[in-house]
């Protein structure tokens, strides 16, 4: 993003970043138009063109934006803590989760965002994303002890990046027709429970 768009209100820049939210929420990145969010932000075209250089600049900032929302939460959670997370991975992913879901009830356009960014067809915008949440992911993960796995670190991470995204998307799927929010909250934190579980002590007797 441009410096005039670090220069504007806070009011209009958080009106423009949620227009964008929506709009690449419902749309997704390739079928979103510049068009439907300067109408949802309430500006010009014209405008939006001194902040942004194009579609793809402002998407990777809302990118951006989103992942440090939910990562700086968890972070200022985590220091909060009177004592140090564990260095144990699975254990370290079961409190992670359970702050994790306060976020999302609050905030779940921002839940919504990332799952839209794993539906991505543009190789280069998906590597730049995934370095995004990379980045952000390996400043609460980076300094797990691998040193009892089994199996590589890296395809750990890719398995429980891919829950992630699943309890991400089921946690959408029951939002929208669920009315108890601390019923909803219970569903994930079982289900991360459950998970865990499975990858700790293994599927058999």
């Amino acid at each position: 993003m441009k410096k005039t768009f670090e220069n504007l209100p806070e009011t209009k820049k958080e009106r423009i970043i949620s227009a964008c939210i929506e709009e690449f929420c419902e749309n997704g990145y390739e079928k979103s138009t510049t068009d439907n969010i300067v109408k949802k932000a309430g500006i010009s075209k014209g405008g939006l063109y001194e902040y942004t250089e194009s579609k793809k600049d402002l998407y990777i900032f809302i990118v951006k934006h989103t992942y440090e929302k939910l990562y700086n939460y968890l972070r200022n959670k985590v220091d909060g803590m009177d004592k140090e997370l564990p260095a144990d991975i699975l254990d370290r992913f079961k409190i992670i989760s359970d702050i994790a879901i306060n976020f999302y009830i609050d905030h779940p356009e921002y839940v919504k965002m990332i799952v839209k960014t794993y539906k991505i067809h543009d190789v280069e915008i998906e590597k730049e994303v995934r370095n995004i949440f990379n980045s952000q992911f390996m400043t609460i993960f980076g300094n797990i002890d691998g040193s009892n796995l089994r199996y590589d670190k890296d395809r750990i991470f890719d398995l429980l990046m891919w829950l992630l995204l699943k309890t991400r998307y089921d946690f959408l799927v029951e939002l929208d027709y669920v009315n108890d929010l601390n019923a909803l909250k219970q569903d994930y934190i079982a289900n991360w429970e459950f998970f865990l579980n499975v990858l700790k002590n293994g599927i058999y007797n």
